[in-house]
């Protein structure tokens, strides 16, 4: 079942543009030497991959935990309520 799982969830990460970010790997307790090896690789196979392309998304919108959604506003490089962006915009002084 396992197998079946991670199968589906490569896929939509695949789908999404995140292809090679998950790995199953198969470990005893008994074999640290292998977890030392499989951690370090899958570690610098992301390094290669680079940032992740959803970043983008993060930096334009983010749910603070009070809820209140917030927006990015490039023109001052600050994060603030999107209510408060948009009537700065509409006043002409955003």
């Amino acid at each position: 079942m396992t197998i079946k799982r991670v199968t589906f969830i490569q896929e939509l990460l695949r789908f999404i543009g995140l292809e090679g970010r998950l790995h199953l790997e198969w470990i005893s307790s008994a074999e640290a030497q292998k977890f030392v090896q499989v951690v370090t690789d899958f570690t610098e196979k992301i390094k290669t991959l680079g940032p992740s392309p959803m970043s983008m998304f993060n930096k334009r919108t983010a749910i603070p935990r009070s809820g209140q959604p917030f927006g990015y506003a490039p023109e001052n490089k600050s994060w603030e309520p999107v209510a408060r962006t948009e009537e700065k915009r509409q006043a002409g002084t955003a």
